[in-house]
């Protein structure tokens, strides 16, 4: 084994022993006082907290993939927004989660069957597929969390791209953000792939471009109100073309 894969194998496992290990050993008790101290605020912040921590374990074990965020402090007093970003990576909604106050997002359902985890996300108040379903009640849930401060995380593509290439956008964000009056922020993210790339379960300790998050535009409410769902989904895309 070359230095490269056993320094790759070892982040991996101090990664995982973080994401996993630390919340086992104890911090499921910061969550459960959160919890029932301040509700679902109070576990949207132990799952903003526990993914700072995560970057900042990796800032440490891959210094040369620096984390670069040009409008940091813009991101952290975004309220009441529907975000859009592009996806290239398991950590991409790990990285938003950790810059976005009280944000929430869409998982796949198999996560809300992990033991524990999957409490704490109901309780963040993070959203499965299978609630579009649920149709008016769903869009209120949405409307009430916007009005309360936080923020919906969407990715338009609705998977993640595996040759970092942008991928068709779904209007579901879109129609969203007209029919609940809610401002849209649209992010770019770059470099998470390089880290951690789709397909792989083992992180690349010798990644030496930064990791970015970038604010492409930010629309008001009243931009969004003024187009279809088909107009703006065209004109967020655009963004992405033109950088």
């Amino acid at each position: 084994m070359n230095l490269a894969r056993a320094r790759s194998l070892f982040t991996t496992v101090v990664l995982w022993g973080y994401f996993i290990g630390f919340f086992l050993v104890g911090y499921w008790l910061v969550f459960l006082v959160a919890g029932l101290l301040l509700g679902r605020r109070g576990l949207g912040w132990g799952l903003a907290s526990y993914s700072r921590g995560f970057f900042a374990l990796l800032g440490l074990l891959v210094p040369r993939a620096r984390l670069l965020v040009p409008h940091r402090r813009e991101l952290g007093q975004a309220r009441g927004s529907v975000v859009v970003c592009n996806h290239i990576s398991f950590l991409d909604p790990l990285l938003l989660i950790s810059l976005l106050p009280r944000a929430i997002t869409i998982v796949r359902p198999d996560f809300f069957r992990v033991p524990i985890f999957g409490w704490i996300l109901r309780g963040a108040g993070f959203l499965g597929p299978d609630l579009f379903a649920e149709g008016q009640p769903w869009v209120e849930r949405v409307a009430r969390h916007l009005r309360a401060g936080g923020n919906l995380l969407i990715f338009p593509e609705g998977t993640r791209s595996r040759d970092g290439s942008l991928a068709p956008f779904k209007k579901g964000a879109f129609y969203l953000a007209r029919v609940l009056a809610a401002p849209i922020l649209v992010l770019r993210v770059r470099g998470t792939n390089q880290l951690f790339a789709p397909g792989r379960l083992v992180f690349d300790a010798t990644a030496s471009g930064p990791v970015e998050v970038r604010q492409l535009a930010a629309l008001s409410a009243a931009e969004a109100e003024a187009e279809t769902s088909h107009e703006l989904t065209q004109r967020v895309r655009g963004y992405y073309q033109d950088t």
